[in-house]
């Protein structure tokens, strides 16, 4: 997974305004690029992944507009293994080596009603854990849903 975020030092550091932790100062190596955007924020390409608890839960935060951040779920590390097929160019377009080098996560609707929250397995966020650099990819493959409700995870086995 991607790592935990590094302390500031003599690295060049920026200030992120969060939605949820307010301003962070973040080593811009921790920052994270989108090669392509994602889908619907066509002008935002730098992003904070961060944590604000343990598990497969995570928080994306867009640099350039402090307003726009997204839940993400780590879908491998929740228990799910769903049967993602990367193409070579998918892989090659944000740096990595080989899929062993790619986290993946998928966006989550927070709905008020905790029955409906979801998160859409088809168009996973790949990012490549060497290069910080990211695409979104929406798959052709009918057998992931669109609308995977997150009452349906079932434990991890111990």
């Amino acid at each position: 997974m991607l790592s935990t975020l590094k302390e500031p030092t003599t690295v060049a550091t920026i200030t992120v305004q969060t939605l949820l932790k307010g301003p962070v100062d973040v080593a811009e190596e921790n920052l994270t690029t989108f090669v392509t955007p994602l889908l619907g924020f066509p002008r935002l390409k730098r992003w904070l992944f961060y944590q604000t608890q343990s598990g497969p839960t995570y928080w994306i935060q867009s640099v350039e507009d402090p307003k726009v951040g997204f839940c993400v779920l780590a879908p491998f590390q929740a228990g799910l293994d769903p049967d993602i097929e990367l193409g070579r160019e998918d892989v090659a377009d944000i740096g990595a080596k080989d899929v062993s080098d790619i986290d993946v996560f998928t966006m989550v609707v927070l709905d008020k009603d905790p029955a409906q929250r979801r998160t859409n397995l088809r168009a996973p966020i790949l990012v490549c854990r060497t290069t910080r650099m990211a695409k979104q990819v929406v798959l052709q493959d009918t057998r992931l849903p669109i609308k995977f409700f997150l009452r349906d995870l079932q434990p991890k086995a111990r």
